[in-house]
């Protein structure tokens, strides 16, 4: 079986996305089912700098995608020709045609589709429009759909019409923890007790309620700080001002600490040492920031939006989005957990992160590769 995975980005690439790429790409071309794999991304991706290269997969640039283009370009069209793929797999809500190759289509991204605030302004509300329709003509025209969650494929099913029959759940899988770890480079002086965060800057993540919430925990737990890895793209850029500057009139601006983007060794310091993990999204398709707290035995706090409670379940303290008292109760409930109480829900929540598995995704993938090209 010949595999094209197909990244049809606008050129950028979320640590996510990485995520599930890099780990899943060596163990889908360890397949005896698969013969050979290709690769293709626009060149900003950078895919060959961070994709662990095996024998069978081969690398090739695309053109970003761009709105209302569905066939490929002329490069990845030669491209194509000369690979003879058995299935196109497109893990990005993204449509593409080319001859009669099946097409299977993963969901990463329910933030337009789910209706949630995720930008601002005439122009990106306008994308969002179209990336709307893209989503919705991708799903329609696929053979085959791999939501993460089951609230992805309930949403699928329910608000798109599609057949439950052509939506297969594949749940992402829990990655190992990196054995070198050290705190942020410029974190000084070390706090003794903090809250953390992580995950790109985006306006559906909530992060106002963090922000909120610190006032009270501050009085509550004097010397508390809050931690924020991730960045904001330049669209989002306003939208981080917004929570600067409402950090600064709520009187808690020296007790954010914003990180920007972290490596892995310093990201997973945050989660060992954190004293509790806050999660407050308004809506997620699986959330990677969520299992990564769970396999660092974070104690979590979460909103109990979608789909974070079926991550979670009951490794977390859940708090209703937009109620940032809530939010300070839990977390100081949290925070004021006895060695034992912790130990407790630390176990708990290495317990659901190993029933993530990538083997298990990989192996599932593979079936649906094969079920949809008949190979």
């Amino acid at each position: 079986m010949r595999i094209a995975i197909l990244n049809l980005t606008g050129g950028g690439v979320s640590g996510g996305y990485k995520r599930y790429l890099s780990t899943m790409l060596p163990r889908l071309a360890a397949s005896p089912q698969i013969s050979e794999i290709l690769c293709a991304s626009p060149s900003s991706f950078g895919v060959e700098k961070w994709a662990p290269a095996t024998a069978k997969v081969k690398f090739t640039a695309c053109e970003p995608f761009r709105f209302m283009r569905h066939a490929p370009d002329p490069g990845l069209k030669r491209a194509l020709d000369e690979f003879r793929p058995d299935l196109i797999f497109v893990p990005i809500e993204r449509h593409l045609r080319y001859r009669n190759v099946p097409v299977v289509t993963m969901v990463q991204n329910m933030g337009p589709l789910s209706g949630v605030k995720v930008v601002s302004g005439i122009v990106e509300k306008a994308k969002c429009l179209a990336q709307v329709f893209e989503t919705r003509l991708a799903l329609k025209r696929s053979a085959a759909v791999i939501a993460p969650t089951e609230y992805v494929k309930n949403f699928l099913v329910r608000n798109l019409g599609l057949p439950a029959a052509k939506v297969q759940i594949i749940n992402y899988g829990s990655s190992s923890v990196p054995r070198n770890v050290r705190p942020p480079a410029g974190l000084a002086p070390m706090p003794g007790s903090f809250v953390f965060a992580a995950g790109s800057l985006e306006i559906y993540r909530g992060l106002e309620d963090l922000i909120k919430a610190m006032v009270p925990l501050k009085t509550a737990f004097p010397g508390l700080k809050l931690l924020l890895a991730g960045t904001a793209r330049q669209a989002t850029q306003p939208y981080f001002q917004e929570l600067k500057d409402l950090s600064s009139r709520s009187g808690v601006a020296d007790d954010v600490l914003w990180l920007g983007d972290l490596p892995d060794e310093e990201l997973s310091w945050c989660y060992q040492n954190c004293s509790a993990f806050a999660m407050t999204s308004r809506v997620e398709s699986f959330g990677f920031v969520a299992l990564e707290a769970l396999a660092h035995g974070c104690n979590c706090v979460s909103s109990d939006s979608p789909c974070l409670p079926e991550i979670f379940k009951d490794t977390a303290l859940y708090y209703r989005p937009g109620d940032s008292e809530a939010l300070a109760k839990s977390t100081g409930e949290i925070l004021a957990r006895d060695p034992e109480e912790r130990e407790k829900y630390k176990v708990k929540a290495f317990k659901r992160a190993w029933q993530f598995s990538w083997e298990e995704a990989a192996e599932k993938t593979i079936r649906l590769f094969t079920d949809v090209s008949g190979s």
